[in-house]
């Protein structure tokens, strides 16, 4: 009898630290995706804004009569 409580025992402490190490892993995901999503949604906001900027340059020296390169970002008048 006193074999099956200490199994039992044993048994429920590997339960309860298995437990306790998926839920740590499943919060450790959780926080690095978190983490990758606004990475990557900072990416697109530097991206937008460098194509707007590009866009604004391109239209101003299209505006001004200019010959816009493409190669070198500039406006040549």
């Amino acid at each position: 009898m006193k074999g099956y409580i200490i199994a039992g025992a044993a048994v429920a402490a590997v339960l309860l630290l298995t437990f306790t190490h998926w839920q740590a892993y499943r919060t450790g995901r959780s926080i690095e995706q978190v983490k990758f999503i606004q990475k990557i949604n900072l990416e697109n906001t530097n991206a937008g804004n460098a194509a707007e900027k590009w866009r604004g340059d391109l239209r101003r020296c299209n505006d001004a009569s200019g010959l816009f390169d493409f190669a070198t970002g500039s406006c040549d008048r």
